[in-house]
């Protein structure tokens, strides 16, 4: 491998990972969309529901009769949990925090990141991210984000979750308050940003326009960017800024972004 070649390479793994929590191509959601079975799919996000309902409600016999008595939980932080009665007595302890505190934990799936795949003869595999809200005593309120995987396999008819998979937690930041950052733009203005901009071959950051706010797409998400002056955006997830290129003809060209780990551009490539 030649020097130049060596070098685009490590240009491009960069790009990669700082784009990871921002930019995606919105083609993989489609194909998936294209190919899932609707009805299966339907089936388990109607299990999910049923599953994190018990548990922000705190219903034990419910959240218990979902559960498989051979059940594994991996978690990035606390480690494996092999024991549905421990799994079950944790439940316990948040009811009894509930009860006695004013703490309260609500877990919440992030929307558009569910994915449902089936396993033929056993059961299906269900992806996405989740949000867990906590609020302590004195009020005090934290979210944090996690992906996870939960295996399901279907026994007597009935649907229980055998594996649990929860890793890559991290702490949400609070989002800009749009009162005190943003200026008014019309439509028109904000049109002139929409389409489609290439940081990498593989790596289109897309921006949208719905009603009187603007978004980019990121794995699934819609994260809104909010406009602080002309041609300049904070990102609403975690305040990095996100800034317009215009060339001689006040004609949009790119887009520069500024995040703790450096400033990338990319080049404007479609209007939407």
């Amino acid at each position: 491998m030649n020097l130049k070649r060596l070098k685009t390479l490590s240009r491009t793994t960069i790009c990669i990972m700082q784009l990871s929590c921002f930019l995606s191509l919105a083609q993989t959601n489609t194909d998936h969309l294209k190919t899932i079975n609707t009805s299966l799919f339907d089936e388990i996000l109607k299990m999910d529901s049923l599953l994190f309902s018990a548990y922000n409600n705190v219903e034990v016999d419910k959240y218990k009769a979902l559960i498989s008595e051979d059940i594994e939980f991996f978690h990035d932080k606390n480690g494996l949990i092999n024991s549905k009665e421990r799994i079950i007595e944790s439940l316990k302890k948040i009811a009894k925090a509930k009860k006695n505190t004013s703490y309260t934990i609500t877990r919440k799936l992030v929307k558009n990141t569910l994915e449902v795949h089936e396993i033929p003869g056993f059961g299906v595999l269900e992806t996405g991210l989740h949000q867990f809200i906590e609020t302590s005593e004195g009020g005090k309120r934290s979210i944090t984000q996690a992906k996870f995987i939960h295996l399901w396999k279907k026994q007597n008819r009935n649907w229980v979750i055998t594996k649990v998979f929860s890793y890559n937690h991290q702490p949400v930041k609070k989002k800009v308050n749009p009162d005190k950052k943003a200026i008014s733009l019309t439509h028109k203005q904000m049109d002139t940003y929409t389409g489609d901009y290439q940081f990498a071959p593989k790596f289109v950051l897309t921006i949208i326009r719905e009603g009187h706010k603007l978004f980019g797409l990121a794995q699934g998400d819609k994260i809104e960017i909010i406009p602080y002056a002309i041609h300049k955006f904070l990102i609403a997830r975690d305040n990095s800024k996100l800034e317009f290129l215009i060339d001689d003809n006040d004609s949009v060209i790119g887009v520069e972004m500024q995040t703790k780990k450096g400033t990338m551009k990319a080049k404007k490539i479609t209007n939407k």
